[in-house]
């Protein structure tokens, strides 16, 4: 008999990671050998239980889910790295795929999907849902339509440091912590990075941010 693949679980939500649990522990060739609750958490239960697969949310608190993929692969180079994710915004699946992510699911996917991601994943191959490899192929070869540059844009270091934050998907209540100022400071900033940019949504910040070399 072959050995299950071992998995860990990321993801800030309780519920969610006890349905992941009984749901993967109930097929032959999968176990929950760990979880954690965020980024930070999920370096120490890498390197302690040695998983096959880890399933990780983008949206956690502290260090979130782009950042701890670089973190999880400097650490162990071999395990293979599953996001599940509500985001579908083309610029997070391509943040996440650069970091060295070899699946992307978004957690609306049907359970068979998902089973098929973890032994995909595991194989190490890479797993994308058609729609989403589809989006990343036209991110990927989209032409550059904004005619900006660091230098035009002229932001200000905290106004980088905001921009870094949001594009990494960190919530305005995270970044006002991380950066030890309010939330309405934080917003501010926001909105005079968005003014300098020419962006209108933070799915343009992220590109923006992605193609101007800030991420």
């Amino acid at each position: 008999m072959n050995e299950k693949t071992r998995v860990l679980l990321v993801d800030d939500h309780t519920i969610l990671r006890t349905g992941l649990k009984m749901f993967f522990n109930s097929q032959e060739d999968m176990v929950v050998i760990g979880e954690a609750v965020s980024g930070e958490d999920a370096l120490e239960k890498v390197q302690l239980h040695q998983p096959d697969v880890v399933i990780l949310d983008i949206s956690m608190p502290g260090m979130n889910g782009i950042e701890a993929i670089a973190r999880i692969k400097q650490l162990t180079p071999d395990v293979g790295i599953l996001m599940l994710t509500m985001h579908e915004a083309e610029e997070y699946l391509q943040q996440a795929m650069q970091a060295g992510a070899s699946g992307y699911v978004l957690k609306k996917a049907a359970d068979s999907e998902l089973l098929q991601a973890v032994r995909a994943v595991a194989r190490k191959e890479i797993f994308l849902h058609p729609t989403l490899a589809s989006m990343l192929i036209q991110s990927i070869f989209q032409p550059e339509t904004r005619e900006s540059s660091k230098k035009s844009s002229n932001l200000t270091g905290r106004e980088t440091e905001v921009l870094k934050l949001v594009a990494l998907g960190h919530t305005n209540k995270e970044i006002s912590e991380k950066l030890n100022v309010s939330i309405k400071t934080v917003e501010t900033h926001k909105a005079r990075v968005m003014e300098k940019t020419g962006c209108e949504r933070r799915s343009e910040l992220v590109r923006y941010a992605m193609q101007e070399g800030y991420i």
